[in-house]
């Protein structure tokens, strides 16, 4: 006999899902308000006299034939004597508590009645008294609504929502049934497996069995969007996870995985999917201003919601298009809706801030301990500098003036909060100039600054709670008052790992930044909001490396790295080791670099990417490359593409002439770029790709240097490589590709990068001047012809 499932729910919950109406909130929450709120409760529970219980636990068990349901709560407080029993709830309000008393709100009424019903059932009474206490805050008055139910007016309205609930249960068990047997008879989409993809799906489908993390380095072209989604989707029908989280940063990342599952919906799969898309990019305001109290996709939206999500369930892949036009039809916030469609979806398509970055992760999903959900983390090569960035936190001189200047006339107090902010900045400004770099750093956060900024928070916090109404001010000082908040919030992480430091930068400006250097004890907590990982990308290599970097001692990851699925004679790689790349050699070598890239070019008629390590470098290379000397159209990326800008670029690359592309390595063209076939047959490499000096990489230099003595390796070195393998594996995207790539640079050839090429580069051809790098091109392009 099959052991039933048991869900557990809180009361609070089962209103919100049953009864759930009215307008989306401003999306401000006033901390002021919620510690008000706490203290009202605890000085209304000390005023009760000693028969007063309070804050009691309650909870109901319910056997339905396909599952078992926990229902529970915590009663505010609970009056008992011989003769009756009253529970009571206690709610705070803004407006009169009178007022508030003779018309509860039915949310408040309802939480009241579910636990009218649970104690007289509990205790077996054929009635209860029921009192709502409103409390106003800030001038502790007081209100009840209080009334004697019988137990069976409280069972008929709790049976009322819990049959709601129930439904919900059974229809989405009987989706999930339907969902399941098609896992279990689907197979896999195409023909037959790739070289190492087989292996690849079954070390995944035995890590999210076991609840473990797995890095795997895949190689272009194994297929890993498939290989993760496949066994992943397949754990899914066994119950081993209850949603998949395919977490992506680039829009070609989301086509991937889109495609992945539209191939096996094509075999058979009953799934559904969803793809988050930011709220800027997806919101229908024309401007950056989202006020929810007064727009018409936000108001009434839950009661829209009820109504809309019977017609909504029917869908089954819902991509950005699909979320607008059904948020359309029913004036519904689209990004709102695409949160609230994400909890009855199989599998999410999101970026990975919505998982794990403090500003934005969904809480629904996250501030309920472990879950049973797979993250499959795809570009995972990307991920420690992401998570450096979200657990770092910045404020800017010229934010503070500012603010202050927008507030001054009007909110005076406040204003002088930032005037006080202002001037421990300029003190900062005054050490930064004792320093070359204009730059100084501490292990602390100094106190006098948190404090100031804690301060005009609290202040702030209470401005914007007593003011709603929306204005130009108010939008203002909400945005100064976010930024603060989350400077306060990341203070909360500050330990060894992070550094406090002052830079004086262009235009008179100052940035006061908390510096998260090593992000590993945090992701280590983060992962584990899920019940098993696998991080992945074509580029995880060192992979030690990654996993040095992104976890600490307490995460014991598993590995796997794969070799290339492709046929190694389409691959031809070669390192020219006589040319200087370094800052301070480079200038001597440019015209020898700009020769040889017309060398390569020339050396077979096509399309090429040609990767330097700067606009700077650019610029030299391309005033030495006359148009006589190549036949290819000259393409050039410049700072601050907009999309389309960067897919006109890249559409180039399908039309008839040939076209060399001069781009910054490590930019847009980097990586994430999909030309295939005689769209791209070969690239030249320029250095080793590392980033630039700079105060911040430097710090994390240091900070690796105390560790274990990795502190170039692992801020500058590895970085560096990391583009290196990127924009290499631009060239060879299918098994019928044929393509080459230059490496030019003596550091090329030194051993300790030597020790990072991967696997398919094992037969890379050295060369020491340009007549043998021709003559080896060449031999590469006419065997390429035999073949």
């Amino acid at each position: 006999m099959a052991i039933k499932r048991t869900y557990k729910i809180s009361v609070r919950d089962l209103i919100g899902v049953c009864l759930k109406q009215g307008s989306l909130g401003s999306g401000y929450l006033s901390r002021t308000r919620a510690l008000d709120g706490i203290r009202e409760h605890t000085r209304i529970q000390g005023l009760r006299p000693e028969c007063y219980k309070k804050e009691v636990p309650v909870s109901i068990h319910l056997d339905n034939i396909k599952f078992d349901l926990k229902i529970f709560g915590r009663i505010d407080g609970i009056f008992e004597s011989e003769d009756f029993i009253t529970i009571e709830e206690i709610k705070t309000c803004q407006q009169q508590a009178g007022m508030m008393a003779d018309n509860p709100s039915p949310l408040h009424m309802a939480q009241l009645k579910c636990y009218g019903h649970m104690i007289a059932q509990q205790r077996n009474l054929d009635s209860v008294f029921l009192q709502l206490t409103y409390v106003r805050i800030g001038t502790q008055t007081s209100a009840e609504n209080k009334a004697q139910y019988t137990a069976a007016e409280l069972k008929n309205f709790f049976d009322s929502f819990v049959k709601k609930y129930i439904q919900i249960l059974l229809d989405q068990i009987n989706w999930q049934k339907v969902r399941n047997d098609s896992i279990n008879d689907i197979v896999f989409p195409y023909e037959h497996f790739r070289k190492s993809q087989r292996q690849l799906a079954e070390s995944v489908y035995k890590i999210v069995k076991n609840k473990k993390i797995l890095f795997a380095r895949a190689p272009t072209g194994t297929g890993k969007t498939i290989a993760t989604l496949f066994p992943t989707i397949k754990s899914l029908g066994l119950g081993y996870i209850d949603k998949i989280f395919y977490l992506t940063a680039k829009t070609i990342g989301r086509t991937v995985a889109l495609k992945a599952l539209e191939d096996l919906k094509a075999v058979g799969l009953k799934l559904k999917s969803i793809v988050l898309t930011a709220k800027q990019k997806i919101c229908f305001t024309s401007d950056d201003s989202c006020d929810m109290e007064t727009c018409q996709y936000a108001l009434n939206y839950y009661g829209k919601l009820s109504k809309a999500m019977s017609d909504i369930s029917v869908y089954d892949t819902f991509d950005q298009v699909l979320v607008e036009t059904l948020a359309q039809k029913y004036e519904l916030c689209p990004f709102e809706l695409s949160l609230d469609i994400s909890l009855i979806c199989d599998v999410i398509i999101c970026d990975l801030n919505y998982c794990f970055d403090p500003r934005v992760y969904l809480k629904r999903y996250f501030d309920h301990g472990r879950q049973k959900i797979t993250f499959l983390i795809d570009e995972a090569h990307n991920l420690h500098d992401r998570l450096r960035s979200m657990y770092s936190a910045a404020l800017f001189k010229t934010d503070v003036l500012k603010t202050q200047k927008l507030i001054r006339e009007d909110i005076p107090d406040l204003s002088k909060s930032l005037v006080a902010i202002n001037k421990l900045m300029i003190k900062m400004k005054l050490q930064c100039k004792e320093d070359h770099d204009h730059f100084f750093e501490s292990d602390e956060i100094p106190e006098d600054l948190l404090s100031e900024i804690r301060t005009f928070s609290g202040k702030a916090d209470l401005w914007l709670d007593r003011n709603s109404e929306d204005s130009d001010i108010r939008r203002g000082l909400l945005d100064f008052f976010f930024q603060a908040n989350i400077f306060i919030n990341i203070a909360g992480y500050f330990d060894t790992n992070y550094k406090f430091y002052v830079q004086s930068i262009k235009g008179n400006d100052l940035i006061v930044r908390l510096f998260c250097m090593d992000p590993s004890p945090i992701f280590s907590d983060l992962i584990k909001r899920g019940c098993s990982s696998i991080l992945f990308s074509a580029t995880l290599s060192p992979i030690d490396f990654h996993q040095e970097i992104l976890f600490n001692d307490t995460i014991q990851p598993y590995s796997i790295d794969l070799p290339s699925p492709f046929p190694k004679e389409n691959f031809g790689l070669f390192l020219h080791q006589s040319i200087k790349t370094s800052y301070r050699d480079r200038h001597r070598y440019y015209n020898k670099i700009a020769a040889l890239i017309c060398d390569v070019i020339n050396s077979k008629n096509g399309n090429y990417m040609i990767y330097l390590p700067s606009y700077a470098f650019l610029n030299s290379i391309i005033e030495l490359i006359d148009k006589n000397d190549i036949e290819n159209n000259i393409l050039i990326q410049y700072p601050n593409m907009t999309e389309p800008e960067r897919q006109d670029f890249l559409d180039i690359f399908s039309s008839e002439d040939a076209v060399a592309g001069f781009v910054v390595m490590g930019g847009i063209f980097g990586e994430g770029i999909d030309l295939t076939g005689d769209q791209l047959i070969g690239a030249v490499i320029v250095s080793p790709g590392i980033p630039q000096i700079c105060p911040e990489r430097n710090l994390i230099k240091n900070y690796y240097d105390q560790q274990d003595h990795s502190g170039f390796y692992k801020s500058y070195q590895m970085p560096g490589f990391n583009r290196v393998m990127q924009a290499a594996g631009r060239v060879i995207r299918t098994d019928k590709d044929k393509g080459i790539v230059v490496l030019v640079g003596e550091r090329f050839n030194r051993r300790d990068y030597k020790v990072l090429f991967p696997y398919e580069w094992e037969d890379v051809c050295v060369v020491s001047d340009t007549a043998h790098l021709k003559s080896n091109l060449n031999k590469f392009w006419h065997k390429q012809n035999q073949i």
